[in-house]
C-alpha cells in the first residue's frame, strides 16, 4: 500500500479543508435578508410576543465627500421611530438605534420597517440627534472609544487599516439595569469611568464629528481604569 507523505493531501483533509472554507464564508458575509413584502390588501402590522413595529428612518447614500452612492453599497440605517409595540420598556412615538443584522425587515405601503424584540433595541435616540447622546436601555453601556495608537512601538506610523484596535474607552451613559423577575439590577459602573472591555464585544457607530462609539453589556466590562 502506498505511503502518503507531507506533500501529499489526504481526500479527508480536503474535506476538513473545505468544511472550514464555507464556514468562514458564511462567518464573514454576514448579508441581511431582502424586506419581506406585506401584500397591499393588509392595512395594518401588529406585533406580538413583546416585539415592536418600528420605520427605519431613510439612509442618506453618500460618500464623507458628498458622492452619491448606489443603495447595494450605502450603510444600512440602524435607527428608527417605533409605530406600535406589544412590549413594555420602550413606547410608541420613541426614536431607536437597534444592532445592525436584528429584527426581520417588512416593505408595507411603501415604506420600510423592522419589526424588532426588545431586546434588539441598545437604546432610544431623539430624532435628528447625534449617536453620543443615546440613552443605553437594559444593563448596556455607551462607550466613546478611546484613539487608537497611531505609531508601532518602534515609532513607524500606522494606517488605520493597521492600527490597533482599541479596547477602552471613557462610559458616557448607562442603562437602568437588567429586569429579571421584576427585579431591576443597576449597572455597576460609573459614567465618567475609563473602562477596559472585551475586544470582540458590542455594536459600534460613528458620530457625525467622526468620534466612535460603542455600546456594550455590562457583562463585557473587563476592568475600570485609574
Amino acid at each position: 500500500m502506498r505511503s502518503c507523505r507531507s506533500p501529499c493531501t489526504t481526500s479527508a483533509a480536503l474535506g476538513a479543508q473545505r468544511s472550514y472554507l464555507r464556514r468562514a464564508g458564511r462567518t464573514s458575509l454576514n448579508v441581511r435578508a431582502a424586506a419581506t413584502t406585506v401584500p397591499s390588501q393588509y392595512k395594518t402590522v401588529t406585533p406580538l410576543g413583546g416585539r415592536m413595529l418600528v420605520k427605519v428612518d431613510s439612509a442618506t447614500p453618500t460618500t464623507t465627500g458628498g458622492i452619491m452612492l448606489p443603495a447595494a453599497v450605502s450603510k444600512t440605517p440602524t435607527r428608527g421611530s417605533v409605530i406600535s409595540t406589544s412590549g413594555e420598556i420602550v413606547q410608541a412615538g420613541s426614536g431607536v438605534v437597534y444592532s445592525q443584522y436584528a429584527g426581520t425587515n417588512l416593505k408595507f405601503s411603501d415604506q420600510e420597517y423592522i419589526l424588532l424584540k426588545e431586546d434588539d433595541v441598545v437604546g432610544t435616540l431623539d430624532s435628528g440627534a447625534d449617536i453620543g447622546q443615546l440613552a443605553p436601555l437594559a444593563d448596556r453601556l455607551l462607550i466613546e472609544v478611546a484613539d487608537a495608537d497611531e505609531t508601532s512601538a518602534g515609532g513607524v506610523l500606522l494606517t488605520s487599516a493597521t492600527s490597533e484596535k482599541p479596547t477602552l474607552g471613557k462610559v458616557v451613559a448607562v442603562g437602568p439595569g437588567q429586569k429579571k423577575e421584576g427585579n431591576v439590577t443597576p449597572v455597576n459602573v460609573t459614567v465618567g469611568s475609563t473602562i477596559l472591555y472585551s475586544k470582540y464585544s458590542g455594536t459600534e457607530f460613528e458620530s457625525v464629528s467622526s468620534k466612535q462609539y460603542i455600546v456594550i453589556r455590562e457583562a463585557d466590562v473587563l476592568a475600570e481604569l485609574a
